[in-house]
C-alpha cells in the first residue's frame, strides 16, 4: 500500500486542527450562554437592615398577576413582616383567585382583586408580575423583585420603576391616530380614557414610569368606589382589543385612578431612588456612572453570546473577565449608596 501524498496529510492535519478550533470555540460558547452569568448581589444581610425597621404592624398583600405555568416559589425567600401573597391566575378556572376571564394581561387581574378584597384591604397592597428577574426592574434595583420589595419604603401610590427612560416626562400622545402613532396604544388612549372616567377627556400628553407594578395604601384604593373597579372591569370584558392593547392603555391609567392625576412623573429617578428605596446617590454623575455599569454589562453579555462567541472567542473570553469585574463595582456603589440611605 503507498503512503499517503504529502499533500494529503497536509489537508488531513488542516481538517483535524480546523475540528478541534470549532470544537473549542463551541465548548466556550456553550459554556458562556449555558451557565447564567454572575448576576450582582448584596447578599442575605441586605434585606435584613430593612427588615428591622419595618412597623409590624403594617399588614402588606402582594397580588402577582399570573399564568398557571409561573413559578412564583421565590415569593417565600421574601423576609417582609405580615406579607400575605396573593396570587390571581388567568388560566386555571380552579384557582382560588382569577379574574372572570383570561382577558386583558394583569389590567383584568388587579382589578379583580380591587373589586373582590375592597372592604377587606390590607395597609399596603402590592401589584406586580410573576417574574422575580424581569427587564423592566431597573439596575438600580439589581433587576431583581425580590430586593426591590425587600428595601421598599411604602407610602401613598409608587410605580416600582422609577426611571425616567422611555416614560417621562411625555411618553403617549393621546392626539394620534391610526396612521401615525408611534407606541401602539396610542390610538386607543382617548377612547379607554373617556370610557373608563366617567366621559372625561383625555390629556393630550401623558408620562410615567412603564410596565404596570405599583404599590398603594388602602386609603388610595378607596378613593374610588367598589362600583368604579367593577365598571373598568366591565369595560374590559366587553372590549374587542387584543390583551397586549389592553394592558399597554391601563399601563397608562393607573396614576389617574389612584391619585387623580394623568402623569406619573412628579420626582426625578435619584430622589425617588432614595424616597422609595432608601438607596441614595451622592448625585447625578454618581448615578449615572452606576447604570453606565449596568449598560456595560449588558454590552458584555451580548459579546458572550453564542455565535459571537464562536466567532470571536478572544473578545468573549476578555467579555467574561471584564463582566466580573462590573459585577464587583456595581455592588460597590450599591453598597455606597445603601450606606448613604440608612444614614439620611
Amino acid at each position: 500500500m503507498r503512503p499517503p501524498s504529502p499533500s494529503k496529510c497536509t489537508a488531513l492535519f488542516a481538517c483535524f486542527l480546523l475540528t478541534g478550533t470549532l470544537l473549542h470555540r463551541l465548548g466556550r460558547a456553550i459554556h458562556y450562554n449555558v451557565f447564567p452569568h454572575p448576576r450582582p448581589t448584596l447578599g442575605p444581610n441586605a434585606a435584613l437592615e430593612v427588615d428591622n425597621n419595618r412597623t409590624t404592624t403594617t399588614s402588606i398583600d402582594l397580588v402577582l398577576a399570573t399564568t398557571a405555568r409561573d413559578d412564583t416559589s421565590w415569593t417565600s425567600n421574601l423576609h417582609i413582616p405580615n406579607l400575605n401573597v396573593v396570587r390571581y391566575i388567568a388560566n386555571d378556572a380552579s384557582a382560588r383567585h382569577r379574574p372572570p376571564r383570561p382577558k386583558g394581561n394583569e389590567a383584568l387581574m388587579y382589578l379583580t382583586y380591587l373589586y373582590d378584597f375592597y372592604h377587606h384591604l390590607p395597609d399596603i397592597v402590592i401589584f406586580t408580575h410573576a417574574e422575580e428577574l424581569p427587564w423592566h426592574v431597573e439596575g438600580t434595583l439589581l433587576r431583581n423583585v425580590s430586593f426591590a420589595l425587600s428595601q421598599l419604603d411604602l407610602q401613598q401610590y409608587f410605580n416600582l420603576r422609577v426611571t425616567w427612560r422611555a416614560g417621562c416626562p411625555t411618553w403617549i400622545d393621546t392626539t394620534k391616530g391610526p396612521n401615525d402613532w408611534d407606541k401602539e396604544e396610542e390610538p386607543f388612549m382617548r377612547e379607554a380614557w373617556t370610557a373608563n372616567f366617567g366621559g372625561e377627556e383625555a390629556p393630550d400628553l401623558l408620562g410615567g414610569p412603564c410596565c404596570s407594578q405599583f404599590a398603594i395604601t388602602r386609603a388610595a384604593v378607596q378613593r374610588q368606589s367598589r362600583e368604579q373597579y367593577k365598571q373598568n372591569m366591565e369595560w374590559i370584558l366587553r372590549s374587542q382589543w387584543p390583551d397586549r392593547v389592553i394592558g399597554r392603555v391601563w399601563e397608562h391609567m393607573w396614576p389617574r385612578l389612584f391619585t387623580g392625576e394623568p402623569s406619573d412623573c412628579g420626582y426625578k429617578e435619584k430622589e425617588s431612588l432614595c424616597q422609595m428605596y432608601k438607596i441614595c446617590f451622592a448625585g447625578d454623575r454618581e448615578l449615572r456612572e452606576y447604570k453606565e455599569l449596568w449598560e456595560e454589562r449588558e454590552r458584555l453579555k451580548e459579546q458572550m453570546s453564542f455565535f459571537r462567541a464562536i466567532w470571536a472567542p478572544g473578545r468573549a473570553k476578555e467579555a467574561r473577565g471584564r463582566m466580573l469585574v462590573v459585577k464587583t463595582e456595581i455592588e460597590e456603589g450599591l453598597k455606597i449608596a445603601l450606606s448613604n440611605g440608612m444614614a439620611a
